[in-house]
């Protein structure tokens, strides 16, 4: 039997979000006999996955922040990667601030990995000037869609890799989604469903504006923020404010989002940028309709009827008759074979993956 390859991703934090959901998928699905993932993470907190990396078989190491303490940083990085001999480390990342990461990991001997998953960030200056070095920081270059790898790697070389979910874990169930309404009460609501991080990038403070809009059009409303982070007091304040407390539910973290997505008559998603946001992904392969800002990559809308684009330069009342316009229109046709087909699979993914980690172990 071939020795497993040990493969070390670099992530902030292993928190549930998209990018990690993604790392999470691929983890569960490929070959651990052949393939096995570590984690070096700037921060562990409550809930996230640690637990379950360390269950099934890995290792986290926790490093401290980059952008505080830079030479702690690449210094205890250059350790971890040389003294385990890991052949392939891989940052995963929304801008080109990593370069001293990927640099680190390959003069400790790895082949150095960058994966882009965003399009745009807030540190645009220094962005580009670290993407100057990215030629000979990373020795292979991945994206999560084609604006995101012009955005990480300009005019160089990348391949893309699809956000890809278990379709078949996404396909409508309508017993689960009466029983989360049966959960929160919701038994005859029309439910309008937020699913993402309490990031400034989600854009809650409008989604909660449109939320408020949609709550004048159809008292019958009820709607979700699912997810957690360091806005959530700002959130709860501006909830209050909009005087839909009695409306609006925060669950925090949850892990039965598939059951979620079958409650939800519709998604909400007017993020001001993402790279390729998983959680459209499985909201198509649940038939779920999506009303998203335009800023959003088209390479994210795979299924016909679905979803919606809206410029989040218009008034939340313009988004939420289109949210209540959608929401009346609910069919609930399961789209995952189709997505299936344009390369959202995870199972066909992780194949490919196993294949990619050990070609590219075998040019250290």
């Amino acid at each position: 039997m071939a020795e497993q390859i040990r493969v070390l991703h670099i992530v902030g934090a292993m928190y549930p979000g998209g990018m990690e959901n993604f790392i999470m998928n691929l983890y569960e699905n490929i070959d651990r006999s052949r393939i096995q993932f570590d984690f070096a993470v700037h921060m562990i907190k409550e809930n996230d996955y640690t637990e379950k990396i360390r269950e099934m078989g890995g290792i986290v190491y926790e490093l401290p922040r980059l952008m505080r303490n830079p030479l702690k940083n690449i210094r205890n990085l250059y350790r971890i990667v040389k003294d385990n001999n890991y052949r392939v480390v891989i940052r995963h990342t929304s801008n080109a601030l990593v370069v001293p990461q990927l640099w680190a990991a390959k003069k400790a001997g790895a082949v150095a990995v960058c994966h882009s998953h965003n399009e745009t960030d807030p540190q645009l200056a220094i962005h580009k000037l670290c993407r100057l070095f990215m030629g000979r920081c990373a020795d292979v270059r991945l994206a999560c869609s084609p604006n995101a790898g012009r955005w990480m790697f300009g005019n160089r070389d990348y391949q893309v890799v699809c956000n890809a979910i278990d379709v078949r874990k996404f396909a409508y169930d309508a017993e689960a989604g009466e029983k989360i309404r049966g959960e929160f009460n919701l038994e005859g609501k029309k439910v309008y469903g937020h699913i993402a991080n309490f990031i400034a990038s989600k854009n809650h403070k409008f989604l909660l504006r449109i939320y408020a809009e949609i709550a004048k059009l159809d008292g019958n409303a009820a709607f979700f923020c699912i997810g957690e982070g360091d806005l959530r007091h700002e959130i709860e304040r501006q909830i209050d404010e909009l005087g839909i407390r009695d409306k609006v539910i925060l669950t925090g973290v949850r892990r039965d989002i598939p059951d979620f997505m079958s409650c939800f008559d519709m998604l909400v998603f007017p993020s001001v940028f993402e790279g390729l946001p998983l959680t459209l992904i499985e909201a198509q392969a649940s038939g779920l309709p999506c009303l998203i800002s335009d800023t959003i990559t088209e390479e994210v809308i795979v299924t016909k009827n679905l979803v919606e684009t809206k410029s989040i330069e218009k008034s939340p009342r313009e988004w939420a008759e289109k949210a209540v316009e959608m929401a009346k229109n609910n069919d609930r046709v399961c789209q995952f074979e189709s997505i299936a087909q344009k390369g959202y699979d995870i199972k066909r993914l992780s194949k490919w993956y196993e294949g990619f980690l050990e070609q590219a172990a075998e040019r250290r």
